[in-house]
């Protein structure tokens, strides 16, 4: 083996730290001391391997195309400092994400192409070729840890009885000191290849990265005859607005946006990016003006205009509209427009082209009105007076499939009906979604979304399961697939909404007071469910749609 290099570093009581990057010959595959990891739940971690056999080090996978990592990694002596080039690397650069075992092929893998390093700590954003699908990324913490705290590493570098193991390790640490910007940690051993490891911690139920690690004294570490098990890293908490900005290079206009409800009435918004990367939830009462209890909303775009629907206390359905730069028009009532409507108890909104098209339901109708290119909206219609009633309905949802609307009710005996409002206004016969083979028996509550001219279809059963199906433009229902325990978890489901963003559909539901995400990819693959950081608590109903800016 080369000799391993060192530089001194300034922290706290420790006079001199180790880097912990290895400079190997033959396989790179080296982890942080401690348990191996025998899932998938730290699949965010990479394995970085530099100019493929001169160097190992680990990395975190924070968005779909960006890793974090120790730029020290990628000098030519990480004993003189870490300052490294912007840019492309020196050395061909490959991250292997999500593979638990070196000697199988799950996962990932990724030519870094890019660097962008911080001047000020070891520290670096490596931007890969293409993105990431599959795998929940680690989001960035955005408050320091705390002196006493116990945080989680992981990583793939050498062990206490391993040289080159094959398997991530991972392992927990106690904060000692938390400086400007590096924590001293001790526990598990750091050791050669987890330069560039996280360390994260759990907050508020989800976990975060809360710094990387980039020296040690290495001991417990096959090798060393140091007994100091103390280590440095790199805090990340302080940075987000660096990793927004430096990170933006691989956005496109694409955004998914969600409104909730809370069970004290408020109403929030947040966006999420086509990173992956979820904004602050943001109060719209503050913005577009209070309209008191807010029972319920619905939200649908027009390129890059959002436009709220929500039902007030006082059973009046408003309006705002969210700009594309971020400014809010206040909210006004729909009531002179629409005309009187009493007892509302759910409402759906959707763009069709430049219109609106909004469904609402009462105790026992349907309801459905338009809002032209003008702006103008049409008086509310009886949808039952046109294609017949049906018994006690409960749940509406509409969306946009090819340039047509699609309105799905759910009534309370649990059958679930269809309907399509063509493009010269006429509407289909109801047609029952509960006789499709393969449908469950009895629906509580169902989402539509438009992909292409297909219709995306998520039912949630009274039980808490959740199928999914497609209805193709051919008018032909598809199998139905389980979204429940693989995806979205078990337990019962207080809300459901669902969109298509760039052609990918995305359904977003309420589980144990948590909201849940999780995205259907044009292949037909779906992503782990995520959870939207720093959401409101006690969040009651939901809707969701995608914005082009």
């Amino acid at each position: 083996m080369p000799s391993i290099r060192s530089r001194l570093l300034a922290c706290g009581g420790v006079a001199a730290v180790v880097v912990v990057s290895s400079l190997t010959v033959g396989s790179p595959s080296q982890a942080i001391g401690g348990e191996p990891v025998a899932d998938k739940s730290y699949a965010f971690t990479a394995k970085l391997a530099i100019g493929d056999t001169f160097r190992s080090c680990t990395g975190t996978l924070i968005n779909a195309q960006w890793i974090l990592t120790a730029s020290s990694c990628f000098t030519d002596n990480p004993a003189t400092g870490f300052t490294v080039a912007a840019g492309k690397p020196k050395w061909k650069t490959t991250a292997t994400i999500g593979r638990m075992q070196v000697d199988t092929t799950t996962g990932q893998v990724r030519e870094i192409i890019e660097l962008v390093p911080r001047t000020d700590r070891d520290l670096v954003l490596a931007k890969l070729a293409s993105p990431v699908t599959g795998i929940a990324p680690l989001r960035v913490g955005t408050t320091a840890p705390t002196q006493g705290e116990t945080v989680t590493g992981a990583g793939w570098g050498r062990t206490k009885d391993t040289w080159v193991p094959d398997t991530l390790h991972a392992g927990s640490f106690t904060v000692n000191q938390v400086g400007a910007s590096q924590l001293t940690l001790d526990g598990t051993p750091v050791c050669k290849g987890d330069t560039g490891a996280p360390v994260f911690r759990e907050k508020d139920g989800l976990l975060e990265l809360a710094a990387v690690a980039t020296a040690s004294w290495q001991g417990g570490c096959l090798g060393s005859s140091e007994t100091r098990t103390s280590a440095v890293a790199t805090r990340v908490d302080d940075l987000a607005t660096w990793v927004k900005q430096s990170t933006a290079t691989t956005l496109t206009p694409w955004r998914l946006q969600m409104v909730t409800t809370t069970t004290d009435k408020n109403l929030f918004h947040a966006i999420r990016d086509s990173n992956w990367d979820w904004s602050a939830f943001g109060n719209v009462e503050q913005v577009a003006g209070d309209i008191g209890d807010v029972e319920l909303a619905a939200d649908s775009a027009i390129s890059g205009t959002n436009h709220v629907l929500a039902l007030g206390k006082d059973g009046a359905v408003y309006q705002a509209t969210r700009n594309s730069n971020g400014t809010w028009v206040a909210f006004r009532p729909l009531t002179s427009e629409l005309g009187p409507l009493a007892g509302i108890k759910k409402i759906a909104v959707s763009s069709v082209g430049s219109e609106l098209q909004l469904a609402a339901v009462t105790d026992s109708r349907v309801y459905h009105a338009t809002r032209d290119t003008s702006g103008k909206w049409s008086k509310w219609g009886d949808l039952f007076a046109s294609l017949g009633a049906l018994p006690s309905p409960t749940q509406i949802t509409i969306a946009r499939v090819g340039d047509a609307a699609h309105v799905g009710v759910v009534l309370a005996d649990g059958r679930a009906f269809h309907t399509i409002r063509n493009t010269d206004r006429t509407w289909d016969k109801w047609g029952e979604i509960t006789k499709v083979s393969g449908a469950p028996a009895k629906v509580g509550n169902m989402a539509f979304a438009g992909t292409g001219d297909d219709l995306q279809a998520v039912l949630i059963e009274p039980t808490g399961g959740i199928k999914h199906v497609a209805r193709l433009s051919s008018g032909t229902w598809g199998a139905f697939g389980d979204l429940g325990a693989a995806v979205l978890g078990t337990g019962p489901v207080a809300s459901v909404a669902a969109t298509a963003v760039d052609g990918e559909f995305h359904t977003v539901i309420i589980r144990g007071g948590v909201i849940k995400h999780t995205m259907r990819h044009k292949s037909g693959t779906w992503e782990p469910a995520d959870t939207p950081p720093g959401a409101p608590a006690n969040p009651a109903v939901l809707a969701v749609t995608g914005s082009w800016n």
